[in-house]
């Protein structure tokens, strides 16, 4: 009997190859245990799409597309500072609420339901999974910031239990609409 292959859906923000690919070395200095997620399944989950399917959904991915074509949506700028180690995973967060992102992820589900897309928000904060299974330690400790200009957003296809993931579209994203706020003194000589 062959296992059958789900395939699941999800909107997503991905870190450039180049910084996707030092996580995914990190695993030693952040003293990783469990199976660490390889450099092209690391992202922010945005929305989830409703439903696992026993074969690929080429008319919802169009659907989605549809839903998005003309979207005008605001790049985003995550800072994440902090590695929590609990339920079995490995989770790159941040300290302060990720508010642009919270917003984004509000706004494509209202996006996707005009469509009749049954999405949701996840239940967790913005995060990046580094890896699954028993860490040696639980808790959260602060990290150097980690950050990207994410200009892209990316519907994933992903093949649940295989540990495949696939881009099957993307959208651009506009300009960042977070502002740097300089500290005063510096503010001030601008």
């Amino acid at each position: 009997m062959q296992n059958v292959v789900f395939h699941r859906y999800l909107l997503a923000l991905r870190p450039p190859t180049l910084l996707a690919t030092t996580l995914a070395l990190m695993g030693p200095v952040y003293r990783l245990a469990g199976t660490r997620l390889p450099a092209d399944r690391l992202h922010i989950t945005l929305a989830m799409i409703d439903g696992h399917f026993e074969a690929p959904q080429p008319a919802l991915v169009e659907r989605i597309g549809e839903a998005l074509h003309d979207a005008a949506l605001p790049a985003q700028r995550p800072v994440f500072d902090q590695l929590v180690r609990a339920n079995d995973r490995a989770l790159l967060t941040a300290s302060e609420p990720l508010t642009l992102i919270d917003g984004l992820r509000d706004d494509l589900v209202h996006r996707l339901a005009a469509a009749g897309v049954d999405a949701e928000v996840p239940a967790s904060p913005p995060h990046v999974t580094l890896a699954h299974g028993r860490q040696w330690r639980t808790g959260t400790e602060g990290i150097d910031p980690i950050s990207w200009r994410a200009d892209e957003l990316v519907l994933i296809e992903s093949h649940v239990g295989a540990g495949r993931h696939i881009a099957r579209a993307q959208w651009p994203l506009g300009k960042v609409t977070e502002k740097v706020q300089l500290p005063l003194p510096l503010a001030w000589a601008a």
